[in-house]
């Protein structure tokens, strides 16, 4: 997963062609887990970018996505963020979410 921080969160985003976005706290539960979905996501979307940004130390990044809480996933489609959710999904929730929002 690739970090992403204030300081290069649009140039990143807009160089996504298809993509994947998770705001996190480091102490999150709800995050870890959502983090494990994501690894299972990639594995069967490989050609999906997934990008990792702290919530609590890039907040010019949350706001700019809207992110208010975590977890919160995004859905990033030519350099464009498509849908954003916030909260735990399981990994059919999870594709149906990305499928429904390219």
């Amino acid at each position: 997963m690739n970090q992403l921080s204030d300081n290069n969160f649009r140039e990143r985003i807009a160089d996504t062609t298809e993509g994947i976005v998770i705001f996190y706290k480091e102490l999150c539960p709800h995050c870890k887990n959502m983090e494990k979905v994501l690894e299972k996501f990639s594995a069967a979307h490989p050609h999906v970018a997934l990008h990792a940004v702290n919530l609590e130390k890039n907040p010019e990044s949350a706001s700019m996505a809207g992110a208010e809480r975590a977890p919160t996933i995004l859905v990033i489609h030519d350099g464009e963020i498509r849908a954003s959710r916030a909260g735990l999904m399981n990994f059919r929730e999870m594709n149906a979410f990305y499928t429904e929002n390219i």
